[in-house]
């Protein structure tokens, strides 16, 4: 098994009336092109998760992190 990096590209959501308030959708990816590449389809399924999602603003982050975005979770859990 490899061994994860723990700093890596996600595509992070913050609330349009909370920028405190980030939360990790997507990744861990290894390149910031990795996650630009993905970052269309991570919205389109963060919106059919939750419509509001629509008024979050969508960057990528190099953040230190171990833990899967919201999606990946999901995706692990379904």
């Amino acid at each position: 098994m490899s061994e994860v990096n723990e700093k890596n590209f996600y595509i992070v959501a913050t609330a349009p009336n909370e920028p405190t308030l980030q939360v990790k959708i997507s990744g861990p990816y290894l390149t910031e092109q990795a996650a630009m590449a993905d970052l269309t389809a991570a919205i389109d399924e963060a919106l059919g998760i939750d419509p509001s999602a629509k008024d979050y603003k969508y960057s990528i982050s190099y953040v230190e992190s171990r833990k899967p975005g919201v999606i990946q979770h999901m995706a692990a859990h379904a």
